[in-house]
């Protein structure tokens, strides 16, 4: 079954788990609604990252270790995620501006997305972001 989502959102993992401890596996298509092409994750994190925004990519934001948060507009308000549990994932669908912030000293962030890297399709400027946004959604 083919998870449909166009908001950012959780999504709960599978988990199996036994007397040897959790095991949590994810399949494209099945348990997330999107194919991977490109998965990355972010540790040792110092600071902030991400603000900006993907014109055409879905993500899912997984906290693998630690915690952290991820600030979210899609144009409008701000959602705060706190990411500290490995059992959910937050989906992020395209046009989402996306900040992750206040990682724990062991947090590891990871991440599955629907396409391979390409600069063009990134917004790193929030007022352009908000341009965009707002001529979609007018």
């Amino acid at each position: 079954m083919i998870l449909t989502h166009t908001k950012p959102s959780w999504i709960e993992l599978p988990q199996t788990a036994d007397a040897r401890g959790v095991l949590t596996s994810i399949e494209s298509g099945l348990d997330i609604p999107f194919e991977m092409k490109r998965v990355f994750f972010i540790n040792h994190a110092t600071g902030d990252r991400g603000n900006h925004a993907h014109r055409s990519t879905s993500q899912l934001i997984i906290s693998a270790a630690g915690s952290f948060s991820v600030d979210v507009s899609t144009g409008g308000d701000w959602t705060v995620f706190q990411m500290d549990t490995r059992s959910r994932a937050l989906f992020l669908p395209p046009m989402s501006w996306v900040r992750l912030r206040d990682f724990s000293r062991d947090a590891v962030c990871l991440v599955l997305a629907d396409k391979r890297y390409g600069e063009a399709s990134y917004i790193r400027d929030w007022n352009e972001f908000v341009r965009e946004t707002a001529s979609t959604n007018a």
